[in-house]
């Protein structure tokens, strides 16, 4: 049976489909007394694997160009054992070993089920399988569900006693496709493109390596380069009870109430304030003690403008605001995020950021409604906060990412981002001055009368400018990455005044073809927004010379491959090597099938945000390279 991708796996697929997207593995462990039968832990498996389709399916690109699912019917599950008995730290060892083994997506079987027998009579069960299929909260649905699984048939249950329906992926499709789904694309747009247009470029001006780098010790939560992406998670019992009687007071929900002092912590932190992109995930029922603790996802963009002097009140009334407005237009597919991302946010240097539902596994079975014990939290003993830092090596993504979870007589604040985000400030310290500052007044422990003075300003990297209009640029770049379009053969940059104290960027550019003008060549420079400090210049000064163009033109074989596989996926069919993907009527669904094509027919060195710029196929085809 194939079923073609949801926007969550479509989503998902683009973000860690890469060059080296068969090694990034995320594993779960189930450890088991030696009371539990391997044989109950095998049918528990098969069970969970009959449930989940997700776990049944590999990819392929369907005749029509899409990426689809291949979903296998319910068999047998090979669960391999392995005969050594295994300490503790054998079992990291064993998992570290495995985790560098590639996953062959389009062969399958995707996840892989080990067993083995562990030093204190007991054993454990491993599941390695790709970071796409399963996903973080999609990895905790399967860890409770396998568990529960066991518990009932230990004691006799049905398999299924007390589990809830999955999920079905054809669910979202059908709400995706109808009209409902458009009525809220329309409403996203509308909702969208003012943002993004009022908002400036990012907060963050420096490089932020793409590729992580390696970590140099073992120490854990030593930082060692400047490529990997972090997770501060902070846990408080106190935040729980404060928060929840501010929800009460302000009817404002916990999460927004978190992200407002955020935002004033971040005033203290980013260089420019007037910016910030979030992704968000809120209460999904309102606000009080009773709300439930599922979470609703939704594109949000939020800026960090709170007045200087602003209190929390003030900073959650704006992020609750901006939140329900991030509800009210929330799309389903990728079609308003595209659309914008590259006719408005990308001229502006803003990234909208669209939340990766792994929406084809259960999140936590659901919506779940906390159970009180009764205890009142004037009556309840507050344990210290607990603060975890952790660090990946392979995490893709550069996205500030911001999660509010209440758990039972917990508050979780969980941030993931690149760790040079934060300058010379630890998510140790962001966190910290976050706690106090939500503490407030009158809470036990003693509080800092600035809880935010230990933050200190991001400094901007020397060799990066602010322009009018709130854009921040490397002007270096701006000239290598004009260099590099085929047809030109210098380009240099120039910062002038624009009479009102700002600055503006001017490109001077040589080209072989007579035919650019400042126009074109500024259409051109959508497709470099992706490059780290590149803006689109004010002004370009075009000139035209007798050098031959830097660079190889493409080859004859390269503009044919990608023709091939470019035209199966373009409603029309029609080719013109002088037109990008989007201007010809390409989407982002049939972006996948365009890669794993070019793939198949022997051709790399194309990214989906090389498909998805504004940059022709002929200049396309010069980047591609044959494996």
């Amino acid at each position: 049976m194939c079923v073609p991708f949801t926007s969550g796996q479509l989503s998902a697929w683009l973000l860690f489909y890469g060059p080296s997207s068969d090694r990034l593995t995320r594993w779960e462990r189930w450890t088991f007394p030696e009371e539990v039968s391997r044989e109950t832990v095998v049918e528990a498996v098969r069970h969970v694997t009959s449930c989940h389709e997700v776990l049944r399916t590999t990819v392929r690109v369907g005749a029509d160009g899409l990426m689809e699912q291949r979903i296998r019917p319910v068999g047998p599950v090979d669960v391999e054992h392995r005969d050594q008995v295994f300490a503790e730290d054998e079992i990291i060892q064993l998992i570290r070993e495995l985790v560098k083994e590639p996953i062959a997506m389009a062969e399958g079987p995707l996840p892989r089920w080990i067993t083995g027998r562990t030093d204190t009579g007991g054993f454990f069960l491993l599941l390695l399988l790709h970071h796409f299929v399963l996903g973080s909260r999609g990895g905790k649905t399967l860890r409770d569900e396998l568990m529960q699984v066991v518990n009932n048939l230990s004691r006799g249950l049905p398999a299924a006693s007390g589990l809830p329906e999955a999920k079905n992926p054809r669910d979202f499709l059908a709400e995706e496709s109808g009209g409902r789904g458009e009525r809220a694309r329309e409403r996203a747009r509308r909702f969208t493109r003012p943002l993004l247009r009022e908002i400036s470029s990012t907060p963050f001006p420096m490089d932020l390596c793409e590729e992580a780098l390696p970590s140099e010790g073992e120490g854990e939560g030593e930082v060692s380069g400047p490529g990997r992406r972090m997770l501060g998670e902070l846990y408080s019992t106190r935040l729980r009870w404060r928060l929840e009687k501010l929800s009460e007071e302000w009817r404002i929900p916990v999460s927004a109430i978190v992200l407002g002092g955020l935002c004033l912590a971040l005033q203290r932190v980013v260089p420019d304030k007037d910016a910030m992109v979030w992704q968000v995930f809120s209460d999904a029922a309102g606000t009080g003690a009773k709300s439930s603790v599922g979470y609703q996802p939704m594109i949000s963009v939020l800026r960090v403008n709170v007045p200087d002097e602003g209190d929390l009140y003030s900073a959650a009334r704006g992020s609750w605001k901006a939140m329900l407005g991030s509800l009210r237009a929330q799309a389903p597919g990728e079609t308003v995020p595209v659309e914008e991302n590259f006719l408005v946010s990308r001229e502006r240097g803003v990234k909208l950021v669209t939340p990766f539902l792994y929406n084809y596994v259960a999140h936590g079975g659901g919506v779940v409604w906390e159970q009180e014990d009764g205890t009142r939290p004037d009556d309840a003993s507050p344990k210290p906060d607990k603060i975890e830092v952790s660090y990946f090596d392979n995490f893709p993504g550069i996205f500030f990412t911001c999660y509010v979870r209440r758990l039972p007589g917990l508050l979780q604040i969980s941030l993931y981002l690149h760790e040079r985000m934060l300058g010379e400030n630890s998510p140790h310290d962001l966190l910290r001055s976050l706690a106090d500052l939500l503490h407030g007044p009158g809470t036990s422990g003693a509080v800092h009368s600035d809880p935010l003075a230990s933050l200190r300003r991001v400094e901007p990297q020397e060799d990066w400018l602010l322009l009018s209009g709130g854009r921040w640029v490397k002007p270096s770049a701006v000239g290598e990455a004009l260099a590099s379009l085929n047809g030109i053969v210098e380009a240099s940059t120039e910062i002038i005044e624009d009479g009102a104290g700002g600055k503006r960027l001017l490109a001077r550019v040589r080209t072989t073809d007579a035919s650019l003008d400042p126009g074109s060549l500024r259409e051109r420079c959508h497709g470099l927004l992706d490059t780290a400090g590149f803006v689109v210049p004010d002004l370009i000064d075009v000139t035209c010379g007798d050098l031959p163009p830097d660079g190889p033109p493409p080859s004859s074989a390269a503009l044919d491959a990608l023709r091939k596989v470019v035209t199966r996926a373009l409603p029309s069919g029609t080719w013109d090597a002088q037109r990008c993907y989007l201007a010809s009527g390409g989407e982002l669904a049939t972006v996948p099938g365009v890669l794993e094509g070019l793939k198949t027919s022997g051709w790399e060195g194309l990214s989906w945000k090389d498909i998805c710029s504004h940059r022709p196929f002929s200049e396309l085809a010069a980047s591609m390279r044959r494996i």
